[in-house]
């Protein structure tokens, strides 16, 4: 995911480059938005002179779950069994777990046993040592519009290589690849760089795990909002708890060539992760869903400010020998 979010990175300047190489950075403002499901938008608009507007529309992050089991109806209880208890959960609690059906995996409740639960799975799925097959697919789609006929015919193909992403799928046995034992499944799975996921309760906004019908259950993790600072130099401030169990855009370590940014704010509405665990408590599958909104100065041949929204998703799905 971090190679897949500095491309979007090195995208956005590319694109700044092009439009101050036009003539449209200091007389024209642009709108992106970034998004896995909508693509990267580009809209030159028009803007105050001397300088090249960025919008940021507001984002929102979408909390789609992996499947879960239909609901099973429950026998009627006997007329003499005790009155169902309606005591009402403290407010601002909002973790739920519904029950496990019979010789389920544990399903954990509060927040501090969600996160535990979550940190257990990917760093046991990052370690597996016995022959596990893992897909994985994160996804950037881009898409100019309203640029100047020639401005659009060098940049369309550039971006669209930039941007351009496949499925991969490997097998891996005793923690590499069994095609290519360079290959190292605890770089594979997010975090990257062979870090463990260390998720605090602190970070969590809202989470939920659900029982599934095959003896597992899927957490639903949504984390605090938080905010990185760059100072054009190195990332003074990191997102704590999304660097936790994710990859989030560290500008400092991005050669972005002729393209010097000066200062920059990042914020993290908050991330959401979708995981699903087997009755073995084995990870069998993981979604990322991580929004970025961003403002900062930068210069390409001309002093830019620009503003940023996105959204990049990426998917894990484990299947066990």
């Amino acid at each position: 995911m971090k190679k897949e979010i500095k491309v979007v990175a090195i995208v956005l300047v590319a694109l700044i480059v092009f439009l101050a190489g036009f003539g449209l950075g200091a007389t024209k403002g642009i709108n992106i938005n970034i998004g896995s499901e909508s693509g990267i938008n580009v809209n030159v608009n028009g803007g105050s002179a001397g300088s090249a507007q960025v919008v940021a529309p507001q984002t929102t992050v979408p909390t789609t779950a992996a499947p879960t089991a239909p609901p099973t109806t429950a026998a009627p209880a006997p007329s003499d069994a005790p009155a169902a208890d309606t005591t009402a959960a403290p407010a601002g609690d909002t973790t739920t777990a519904a029950p496990a059906p019979s010789g389920n995996a544990s399903v954990p409740s509060s927040k501090a046993e969600i996160a535990a639960a979550y940190n257990k799975a990917v760093n046991d799925a990052k370690h597996y040592t016995g022959k596990v097959t893992l897909k994985k697919h994160d996804i950037i789609d881009v898409q100019l519009k309203d640029l100047p006929a020639i401005a659009e015919k060098i940049i369309t193909p550039v971006i669209a290589n930039l941007t351009k992403t496949e499925p991969k799928e490997a097998v891996f046995e005793n923690a590499v690849g069994v095609d290519d034992n360079t290959r190292e499944l605890t770089k594979w799975i997010i975090p990257g760089g062979g870090r463990d996921a260390a998720l605090q309760e602190a970070g969590i906004a809202s989470a939920t795990a659900t029982a599934n019908a095959d003896g597992g259950y899927t957490m639903v993790i949504t984390l605090i909002a938080e905010t990185s600072t760059f100072d054009g130099t190195s990332t003074t401030s990191e997102p704590t708890h999304h660097k936790s169990i994710m990859d989030p855009l560290e500008l400092g370590s991005l050669d972005l060539g002729p393209i010097t940014i000066s200062n920059a704010d990042l914020k993290y509405p908050g991330a959401t992760m979708t995981a699903t665990v087997d009755s073995q408590g084995r990870l069998t599958y993981l979604k990322q869903q991580l929004p970025l909104e961003g403002s900062g100065t930068g210069k390409a041949g001309i002093s830019l400010t620009l503003n940023l929204a996105g959204s990049m998703d990426g998917t894990y799905e484990f299947i066990y020998a």
